[in-house]
C-alpha cells in the first residue's frame, strides 16, 4: 500500500519584492503573522540583491513561523527591479491567488480573509486594498483619500495597495510588464480589461517615507508629473531616473 504524504496547500501566495529593506521589513512580516486566516499562507521574498541584512532579517523572523499555516522562502532575482522580482516570485509561487506586498506596507489582520472572500465571485479577477499611510497629517490623509477614490471609481490600483490577482489571469497576461516604473499601473489596466476589479473595504497601511523625505507637496506633484509623462508615452527608463528612490 502506498501512503501519500499530505502536501500543504497554499491558496494564497504573498510575494514581497525587496532591495535593501532591512529596517521596514519586520513591520510587514508582523502583519502577515497576525492574519486571522484559517488556511495556509505562502510568503515569498523576491530579493534584488540587497547589500544589507534584508534576507537575513526575513529568514530570522520567519524561522519560528508554524509550518502548517505560514510557509516562507527566498528567491534571489538575478537583477533588481520590482517587475522582474515580482515575476520571479510568481513563477515559484504555489498559490492560486497572488498578492504583491511592498516591504514598507502592512496588511490588516483580516486582509487575507478579505482577499479570498472577494474572489469567491468568479467574475472578480483581482483588486487591491484601500490606501492609508502609517504616518498622520492632513495632506497625507487627502492623498490617501484620493488614491482610494481613484481605485473605487477607475478600478486602478498601485503597488502600495497590496494588489492581488488570480494566478491563472496573471499567467495569461504574462505577469508584470518588464519595465522599470509603473508596472503596477500597466497590470491594473490589463486586469480591468479582463474582468471585475474590486477595492476591498480594508486599508493596506503603507509608509509615506518618499513623500516625507522630499516634502509632501513637492513629491506628490512630482509623482503627478511622472504619471502625466507616462500617459503621454515617455520612456519608462527615463521616468525611473526621476523617481525618488528611498531606503
Amino acid at each position: 500500500m502506498i501512503i501519500h504524504a499530505k502536501v500543504p496547500v497554499f491558496p494564497l501566495s504573498i510575494i514581497m519584492p525587496t532591495l535593501d529593506e532591512e529596517y521596514v521589513l519586520p513591520e510587514a512580516l508582523a502583519s502577515l503573522e497576525r492574519q486571522n486566516f484559517d488556511l495556509s499562507l505562502e510568503v515569498i521574498l523576491s530579493d534584488g540583491g540587497s547589500g544589507d541584512g534584508t534576507v537575513a532579517t526575513f529568514e530570522r523572523l520567519t524561522r519560528s513561523w508554524p509550518a502548517r499555516s505560514l510557509a516562507a522562502r527566498v528567491v534571489v532575482c538575478p537583477r533588481p527591479g520590482r517587475a522582474a522580482q515580482m515575476n520571479a516570485g510568481a513563477r515559484v509561487a504555489r498559490g492560486d491567488i497572488l498578492l504583491f506586498l511592498h516591504a514598507d506596507t502592512s496588511l490588516p489582520p483580516d486582509g487575507a480573509h478579505a482577499v479570498m472572500g472577494a474572489l469567491i465571485d468568479q467574475e472578480v479577477v483581482g483588486g487591491g486594498f484601500r490606501h492609508r499611510f502609517r504616518e498622520s497629517g492632513t495632506l497625507l490623509r487627502a492623498i490617501s483619500g484620493y488614491a482610494t477614490a481613484r481605485s473605487v471609481v477607475r478600478r486602478i490600483h498601485y503597488g502600495d495597495q497590496a494588489m492581488f490577482v488570480r494566478r491563472s489571469v496573471f499567467d495569461d497576461l504574462g505577469g508584470f510588464p518588464d519595465i522599470p516604473l509603473f508596472e503596477d499601473l500597466r497590470l491594473s489596466r490589463a486586469l480591468r480589461a479582463r474582468g471585475r476589479v474590486v477595492t476591498l473595504s480594508l486599508p493596506a497601511i503603507t509608509s509615506a517615507r518618499r513623500l516625507r523625505q522630499g516634502g509632501v507637496v513637492r513629491t506628490a506633484g512630482r509623482f503627478a508629473w511622472l504619471k502625466l509623462r507616462d500617459a503621454l508615452g515617455a520612456d519608462p527608463a527615463r521616468l525611473k531616473a526621476d523617481y525618488p528612490d528611498v531606503r
